[in-house]
């Protein structure tokens, strides 16, 4: 048994060691970054391009560039969670940091002679897509533990087996420590009698990793009026997961029972294919209308997990303390996440700046498994349609809308934009919001842009099947400076 830590402002679901509805999410509700200008302006690029960070999102604004032009994008990153375990609890604060790069790329511009394409320009590089680096922690007093549906699971799985049977990363884990024992040939835990015992219990999730991803675009410039684009798209996936649950009886509730700590880790890599396309066409100088389709996303993902158990207790002879990990577990799976579509719109005030938005639609209950590319038998096949069946009931087709601005002050710039990206889970409504400003120096061969992002939004936390629920309050902010040479 293990847990996820989806994306921020969202869920933790508990599960056995295959995938599970929710994992989805981590590859198909983006959170994209790139260049401080593209996140300052609200990423609302659809209908401007010139713009690198647009190649992963309309690559038709590849074609907008007049220039060749090398740039490279630093970050730092402020992850907080407010998080608060169910009843009469404190809120507890947990707090992250992370540098690291969304962006890098170059852009090639070729001006055609004596041609109607005005331009055809190549560009090559990366933009970040997701950034899961987060931490959780909360602790209180609930009723219920951990033990219950591992001893529930053993009642089930020992009469008519053996404990090779059990579960290796939950219950197995609790029998090879003795918190789930045969007293007088009767299968039995400390908490019989007394599972909803009040215990004090804490858990620390801490989430790192992102998805970035490769772009090779290539676009043209038809007679200034028609802007035609596609991208090649290759997103690594790195993400990392550590959490440590504890149980302890504080209040002597529980006869025996001391205290236990369940530790578990995951370490999730892959890369995925994509292909985008786009146009922009310019109705006027000052009116431009954009859209794009991309193709879903298929991945290839490897999970490594493994799990540790360690559980004390107190008898008529003495206390007991002894601890046990499970074996390192595996999985090799294929996933498609949703095809995208997207239209924008951006009004130019001659030179002295632009305002843009951009409509995107994308059903998350299209996301898909397949667990039999590599071994095509009847319980993957079960499953894989289990989790599919269940991704349909969770989710739902949602809008997300940028809006973004700028404003030219001579050679330097000023920005601000609002991101509104709806919940996914077909049960909840309204967005979690995103809040960017920016500014910038823009030379003949050299510019200079800082762009910051806020957002926030709640989620929530369950350590297991039956837990009492954490509800989190996140804030993140995002600062990125783009250094751009042009040439």
């Amino acid at each position: 048994m293990r847990h996820i830590l989806l994306l921020l402002f969202l869920s933790v679901s508990v599960f056995s060691f295959s995938q599970t509805a929710p994992d989805v999410l981590r590859y198909s509700y983006l959170t994209p970054g790139g260049t401080a200008r593209f996140l300052g302006a609200g990423s609302a690029f659809g209908a401007l391009g010139a713009e690198f960070g647009t190649l992963s999102q309309n690559p038709a604004g590849l074609a907008m560039y007049r220039k060749s032009e090398l740039m490279f994008t630093p970050s730092i990153r402020f992850a907080n969670a407010d998080a608060t375990l169910a009843g009469d609890n404190p809120s507890l604060n947990e707090s992250k940091s992370h540098f690291h790069f969304d962006n890098l790329g170059i852009v090639f511009n070729t001006t055609p002679k004596n041609s109607r394409w005005k331009t055809f320009n190549v560009g090559i590089g990366y933009n970040q897509l997701n950034n899961y680096n987060q931490g959780i922690y909360y602790s209180g007093d609930a009723e219920g533990t951990i033990l219950n549906n591992w001893f529930d699971e053993a009642q089930r799985t020992l009469p008519n087996g053996t404990e090779d049977d059990l579960d290796p990363f939950g219950s197995r884990l609790a029998y090879d420590v003795n918190a789930i024992y045969y007293q007088d040939n009767v299968l039995s835990y400390d908490f019989a009698g007394n599972p909803s015992a009040n215990v004090e219990r804490s858990q620390s999730l801490t989430q790192s990793g992102t998805m970035n991803e490769m772009v090779m675009s290539f676009a043209g410039n038809y007679d200034e009026k028609l802007m035609i684009g596609a991208t090649v798209g290759v997103p690594f996936v790195k993400y990392r997961l550590n959490g440590e649950y504890r149980e302890m009886d504080t209040y002597g509730l529980v006869d025996f029972f001391d205290d236990l700590t369940y530790t578990e880790y995951l370490n999730t890599d892959g890369l995925g294919l994509n292909f985008k396309f786009g146009v922009i066409y310019r109705a006027s100088q000052a009116v431009r209308v954009g859209a794009s389709f991309h193709s879903p996303t298929w991945f290839s993902l490897t999970d490594d997990y493994s799990n540790s158990f360690a559980y004390s207790y107190t008898d008529n002879s003495g206390s007991y303390s002894d601890q046990t990990t499970s074996p390192s577990g595996k999985s090799d799976y294929k996933l498609a996440t949703p095809w995208r579509a997207s239209l924008s719109g951006a009004f130019l005030f001659k030179k002295l700046g632009f305002l843009s938005a951009d409509v995107e639609w994308v059903d998350y209950s299209a996301n898909k498994y397949n667990f039999t590319a590599d071994v095509a038998n009847a319980a993957n096949q079960q499953a894989e349609q289990a989790v599919n069946n269940e991704i349909q009931r969770l989710f739902e087709p949602k809008m997300n809308v940028r809006l973004g601005g700028e404003a030219a002050l001579d050679n330097f710039r000023l920005r601000a934009g609002i991101n509104l990206i709806e919940k996914p889970y077909a049960a909840d409504s309204g967005f979690n919001m995103g809040y960017t400003v920016g500014a910038g120096i823009r030379g003949e061969s050299f510019y200079l842009d800082l762009g910051y992002r806020l957002r926030t939004g709640e989620g929530s936390v369950i350590a297991y099947s039956g837990a009492p629920v954490a509800s989190t309050k996140n804030k993140v902010s995002d600062v990125l400076l783009t250094v751009g040479f042009k040439f």
